[in-house]
């Protein structure tokens, strides 16, 4: 998979609300389903592997329920195909996040190491066929050793054999995924009507943005514009005006409404704060460059989305933000 692309979804999943809207759509608990946004704090994903290795793609968020943290630890290795040793694979990555907590002193209040939720997202065609548990990658132990065993376990989203949510999440896989257009329109339709819900007011425009920057345009003769591996078929005239007039309708309404009430400056800080959060993902565990923020802030509209879509493009901070 191309890094443009695994990147573009590390920018979806930097939002508050669609973790939460995951964790609500997929999560059987009460407790998933009455998160507030606010609840939600990103923590810094970089771990020291094996040999010392860093690891900067996966996506950290924690979540204060009930007066102690629960990590939601997000694989952002978008899986286009079954790989056999992910529940090893999970606990090696959890083992690296409970010593960068003990490390750091972030325990419980308690002195205790925190729940984790391990997710895995795959995109593939085929349905995942890898054990989802680690003891079912293992030889059944002798007697007396079979408390002494790992098994680590992970949620596994499949975007295509998932069955129906009606989650933000859910929705948007199931408009990107479209084979035909008559359900890329109506997979569109659903995710509009998501989107114009009063507790997607923020990520609104962001997501919308996202999609702009993942869909190469707004004609009928667009394909996808990231590299496509071999379970995602081009889909040649499938996004057609009525997809992207749908996608489109919440935020132009948005927008409108902001233009009658003279909020123009509160679309440019929309655009700062989405340059913003890229900027962070890109930018853990590194210096900012000189006078970035001072450069955001001065910045119009145009300004900061061409410096948005040159990050995307594969451009680095400094690059983008050099003097002169």
């Amino acid at each position: 998979m191309s890094a443009r692309y695994d990147q573009l979804y590390k920018q979806l999943f930097g939002h508050p609300e669609m973790v939460r809207d995951l964790l609500a759509g997929f999560l059987d608990a009460a407790w998933a389903r009455s998160l507030d946004v606010s609840a939600f704090e990103r923590v810094n994903a970089s771990y020291a592997g094996d040999h010392g290795k860093q690891r900067h793609e996966d996506v950290v968020w924690r979540a204060k329920i009930g007066g102690e943290w629960v990590y939601v630890y997000i694989l952002l290795e978008f899986q286009s195909r079954p790989d056999r040793w992910m529940a090893l694979r999970m606990q090696v990555y959890i083992g690296l996040l409970y010593q960068d907590l003990v490390a750091q002193h972030k325990l419980s209040k308690h002195g205790k190491l925190p729940p984790v939720l391990p997710v895995v997202l795959y995109h593939g065609r085929q349905p995942w066929s890898a054990a989802i548990e680690l003891a079912d990658l293992m030889l059944p132990a002798p007697a007396g050793l079979q408390s002494f065993q790992a098994r680590q376990r992970y949620m596994l989203i499949d975007q295509h054999h998932g069955g129906a949510h009606g989650n933000i999440v859910a929705l948007l896989f199931r408009a990107l995924h479209a084979r035909t257009e008559a359900e890329a329109i109506t997979a569109a339709g659903a995710l509009s009507a998501r989107l114009r819900q009063e507790d997607m007011a923020s990520v609104r425009e962001s997501l919308q943005r996202w999609l702009q920057l993942t869909l190469p345009g707004d004609s009928a003769d667009t394909i996808m514009d990231f590299e496509e591996d071999m379970t995602m078929p081009a889909r040649r005239k499938i996004y057609s005006q009525e997809f992207f007039r749908q996608l489109l309708l919440p935020v132009q309404e948005c927008r409108e409404e902001g233009r009658q009430e003279g909020r123009q400056e509160g679309l440019e800080e929309g655009e700062r704060l989405a340059l913003q959060g890229v900027l962070n993902d890109m930018l853990v565990g590194k210096e900012a460059p000189h006078n970035v923020a001072e450069k955001i802030a001065g910045a119009g509209n145009l300004q900061l989305r061409a410096w948005i879509k040159l990050l995307i493009d594969g451009a680095s901070p400094r690059q983008v933000f050099a003097e002169g």
